[in-house]
């Protein structure tokens, strides 16, 4: 009984030294925010839900490679509404220096969609008596994007990348069945978060 109660009390005891280095190691990690990326694709859907979206991949990402305290989009959004600010991916460093004052974070993560969108090429024939007509092809799907990670303390560009996908979907209809049209949310499944997930691998091996 004697040597039960003692082993209870030595495992207590460590998790007791284990749990506030953990809390230390949390606490040594820098903290990052990840701001909105600007439009140069002049994409409508990114308007309406694509820069949101993006948004949250990132802070996904980020918070699985194991280097940051990231800060969720809805709680930066509520900071900078309380805060009274309005930041974007073409903040300039001397803004980045005093909004991360404000806001408490060491990192801001900024940048711009450069490509987003697709295009489409291929053949159709009319109708000929009982034969019927047909339309093939391929709708090609394009996202780029370029990201970079500014020292909130000092202005400084600390890590700077860009990454660019491609895919491609062969589409055929005959007498108006088949085919179909990928939406943008299924585009950027295909294209816009592996992009991200690259930028994302690049970061986490980058010396931060």
């Amino acid at each position: 009984m004697k040597r039960s109660l003692s082993l209870i009390l030595c495992a207590v005891f460590a998790v007791a030294l284990f749990v506030p280095s953990l809390a230390e190691a949390a606490s040594d990690k820098p903290r990052i925010a990840v701001l909105a990326f600007q439009n140069k694709a002049d994409n409508q859907w990114w308007y309406h839900g694509g820069a949101e979206a993006a948004q949250d991949v990132f802070v996904t990402e980020l918070v699985k490679s194991g280097k940051f305290r990231v800060i969720d989009r809805e709680q930066l959004d509520a900071l900078l509404r309380e805060k009274n600010l309005s930041l974007s991916g073409d903040v300039d460093p001397s803004t980045a220096v005093k909004a991360g004052k404000l806001l408490g974070v060491q990192y801001f993560l900024t940048g711009a969609v450069t490509e987003y969108g697709a295009t489409d090429s291929g053949a159709h024939g009319r109708s000929i008596g009982r034969l019927p007509g047909f339309n093939a092809g391929k709708r090609s799907f394009t996202a780029a994007m370029n990201a970079r990670i500014i020292d909130t303390t000092t202005g400084e560009i600390l890590w700077a990348d860009e990454a660019r996908g491609e895919d491609s979907k062969v589409k055929v209809s005959v007498g108006g069945f088949g085919g179909g049209v990928d939406n943008d949310q299924r585009m950027f499944d295909k294209v816009m978060r592996p992009v991200i997930e690259e930028l994302t691998a690049s970061i986490k091996n980058a010396d931060l």
